[in-house]
């Protein structure tokens, strides 16, 4: 398999490699945060918000690194298109966990006693999925030839979190403890935006696979 970063590329591999890391530290602080706020340990969350801004802002900065190379340099003119669709896609990872944790700060969804452990497995099943992705993402870099094995993973965890979500979406509308519609329906809400980190890695997958594909053609 030809060498996706070659020697004069390596400003370039460093690029992607420190994207990536500020990617995956994202999931860590997403997930971290979705814990706190459901501990009720405010302070904490808000930090965790804090540092998810942050490392949002860094891994934006990064991407625009890595676009500015390829072009301005003309680095690997035949997968340069592959690069950037993947990193976008990853993108939208950071910015989801984002928004998750600015809405649960925002809006400050009550969570009944018999749904917090279930939203957190739905979580960490979800943040797997994404985990998977990104170590296949590496793999892709890398040159491993292993790629497959990740996103056979992800669809794993992705199909584990969505009967997951509908299990709690069953329980949460079905729960005489919760006695506003309203308020099923606001837990509904964050219940998909947690199912949908797995969702987007799911896609990312699918590209991922194609660029493996074409690769070895």
């Amino acid at each position: 398999m030809k060498k996706m970063f070659p020697n004069r590329n390596r400003e370039l591999e460093d690029e992607m490699n420190a994207y990536l890391t500020a990617v995956v530290k994202s999931g860590l602080v997403y997930r971290q945060g979705v814990r706190e706020y459901l501990d009720g340990n405010e302070k904490a969350f808000e930090e965790r918000l804090r540092e998810l801004n942050a490392l949002e802002q860094e891994a934006d900065d990064r991407l625009r690194q890595v676009k500015y190379k390829l072009y301005a340099y003309n680095l690997i003119p035949d997968a340069s298109g592959d690069i950037l669709e993947l990193a976008d896609s990853l993108d939208n990872l950071v910015d989801t966990a984002k928004h998750t944790l600015e809405h649960l700060s925002i809006e400050r969804p009550v969570f009944p006693d018999f749904a917090i452990r279930p939203f957190l497995e739905l979580t960490e099943l979800s943040s797997q999925a994404a985990d998977e992705l990104l170590m296949g993402v590496r793999n892709f870099f890398g040159n491993t030839g292993t790629v497959e094995d990740f996103v056979t993973k992800v669809n794993f965890y992705e199909n584990e979190a969505d009967k997951r979500e509908e299990a709690i979406a069953r329980m949460v509308f079905q729960s005489e403890e919760i006695v506003r519609l309203s308020h099923k329906m606001h837990l509904r809400y964050f219940i998909q935006q947690v199912a949908a980190i797995s969702d987007i890695a799911e896609d990312v997958a699918l590209k991922l696979s194609v660029f493996q594909l074409k690769r070895k053609l």
